[in-house]
């Protein structure tokens, strides 16, 4: 079970809920040029496919869902581990000057506040029994 994370152009808004129903969200730029971008704040991404990126270590993994198109209306960070994957995802949006959104929440990512709901999402999925 992943904790997905929407990157797009989200306008200037503060949160989910003031994004108004006719808003058109504008590309965020060059699939290539992205992941040159997310290479350089996390180089240990694996980009040998450049549709489906990955980040793994012993304690967490992002993949990277790009799609298959070079012009990018955004992409989804797949998240499986631990909170210690927060830090690294705010460096990569920082990195990319965009925000992200989990759908669970009308907030943006911010590293503090996810932090909380890492932890809170990860005591959620380890009480699943496993069938």
């Amino acid at each position: 079970m992943s904790w997905d994370l929407y990157v797009q152009d989200w306008g200037d808004f503060d949160s989910l809920e003031q994004i108004p129903d006719d808003f058109e969200p504008k590309p965020i730029g060059n699939r290539s040029e992205l992941i040159d971008k997310i290479k350089v704040a996390e180089p240990t991404v694996d980009f040998t496919n450049p549709s489906w990126g990955l980040l793994e270590n012993e304690f967490f993994s992002i993949e990277f869902n790009m799609g298959d198109s070079e012009l990018s209306d955004g992409f989804v960070m797949h998240v499986r581990g631990n909170e210690l994957a927060i830090p690294c995802i705010g460096n990569i949006l920082d990195s990319l000057d965009l925000k992200a959104a989990d759908g669970f929440t009308p907030d943006f990512f911010d590293v503090e506040k996810f932090k909380k709901d890492m932890k809170k999402w990860a005591a959620y999925r380890n009480s699943i029994p496993n069938k």
